[in-house]
């Protein structure tokens, strides 16, 4: 509490202003409506943030299973390396395989000439032996 001349001044300042009471209310006011933004703010920023976490967290799991399917995807590759290995050495050898054959049917198609050949030998020669015999 203060002197009787602080009180009248604080009296007179009232009195002086026309509508005190109505500056201090707008100022509530005024105050009141600043405190509701950022009060929204603050809501907002929260909802932001939630998001944000939530997000963050799918962000996680994904990563996750990303690492998961590069380690799949990389003992993949390291089998198709082996595989295709495998396959160049398959492939050679077929070549070598067809090159042998290639050969073998050569000297078939002159075996089997040749067998025509003695085939055709082998029927005079029996048509000749059963006319000897006959004429016996």
């Amino acid at each position: 509490m203060g002197t009787c001349t602080e009180r009248s001044r604080s009296v007179s300042k009232r009195s002086r202003s026309s509508g005190g009471d109505e500056e201090d209310e707008e100022a509530k006011i005024s105050n009141f409506s600043e405190q509701e933004k950022q009060i929204s703010v603050i809501k907002s920023f929260k909802k932001a943030t939630s998001k944000l976490k939530g997000a963050t967290s799918k962000l996680k799991g994904a990563t996750s299973k990303l690492k998961g399917a590069t380690s799949k995807l990389r003992g993949s590759t390291s089998k198709l390396r082996g595989s295709t290995s495998k396959l160049k050495g398959a492939t050679s050898k077929l070549k070598g395989s067809t090159s042998k054959l290639k050969g073998s049917t050569s000297k078939l198609k002159g075996a089997t000439s040749k067998l025509r050949g003695s085939t055709s030998k082998l029927k005079d020669s029996t048509s000749r032996l059963i006319n000897l015999r006959l004429t016996q």
